[in-house]
Parts: C-alpha cells; structure tokens; sequence
C-alpha cells in the first residue's frame, strides 16, 4: 500500500514542481523588470523637479522656457550616470518645454528601447512556444510639471 502512495506522491512534483518553479522565476524577472522602470522613473521625475528650481529674476521672460529645460537636460544627464552601467547607453530621451493651452509644461522622457530582446534579466526562449515570461517592448517614462 506504501509503494503505491509514494508513486502518486512523486507524479504530483514531478507535475507541480515546474509549475512552481516557473512562477518564481516569473516573479524574480518582473521584480526585477518593476524595479528598473521605478529607477528610471525616478531619474525623470528629479530631473523635472530640478527644472524648477530655476531662479526666475535671474532670466527675462523669454529665457526662462530655455533655462528650465537647460537644467532638466543637465540632471538628466548627471542621474543617468548614477544607473547601472549597463543601461546607461541604451537609454534614449531627453527634457523639453512645451506649452499646453497656455501653460507653460516642462517635460523629461527617457525610453529602454528593445527591452524584450535585450532585457535587464534573462527569459527563457522555448522555441515555438516563445518566451517566458513575457516582456515589453520597451520601458518608457515620463514626468512632467507646469511652471
């Protein structure tokens, strides 16, 4: 009666046991994949934020746009510097200002193209049946603020 038990026992890890493990390692990659986009996304917004820190009696009127988007630019690219070494060259985008219904907005972008063919960690290719776990495209962020 044992023997018949431990057979049953061992075909239900040998079905669940991939199972499990696969939805581990889905949870490792999209962890991983969530916390890159929170770091990038963490770049633009203090990017932005810098922008407004311009000291506006220093500019005439119309120097200001400029000003702003000069100093986003420069955090940008200075927080760039501080992510891994790695995604430093395949990050695309930049800050502008641009002018909504008459608000004046500063924008900063930053863009991880072809994230799903060069991702951060690996998937796994099954062929036919694709990959796992599945992956955007791309990582993209966006921060804006009026000023």
């Amino acid at each position: 009666m044992r023997s018949r038990e431990d057979g049953a026992i061992t075909l239900e890890f040998i079905m669940l046991f991939p199972v499990i493990v696969a939805m581990l390692y889905a949870a490792g990659i999209y962890g991983v994949t969530f916390f890159a986009k929170y770091q990038i996304q963490d770049v633009a917004d203090r990017a932005v934020t810098s922008g407004l820190y311009v000291d506006r009696s220093a500019f005439a009127a119309a120097d200001i746009s400029a000003a702003v988007a000069a100093r986003a630019s420069a955090t940008l690219e200075g927080l760039k510097n501080n992510l891994p070494e790695s995604w430093r060259g395949r990050l695309e985008g930049g800050c502008a200002t641009e002018s909504i219904s008459g608000i004046e907005v500063v924008r900063c972008s930053l863009t991880y193209p072809n994230f799903k063919t060069n991702p951060i960690a690996p998937g796994l290719s099954f062929g036919w049946l694709g990959t796992f776990p599945p992956l955007p495209d791309a990582l993209s962020v966006e921060a804006r603020a009026a000023f």
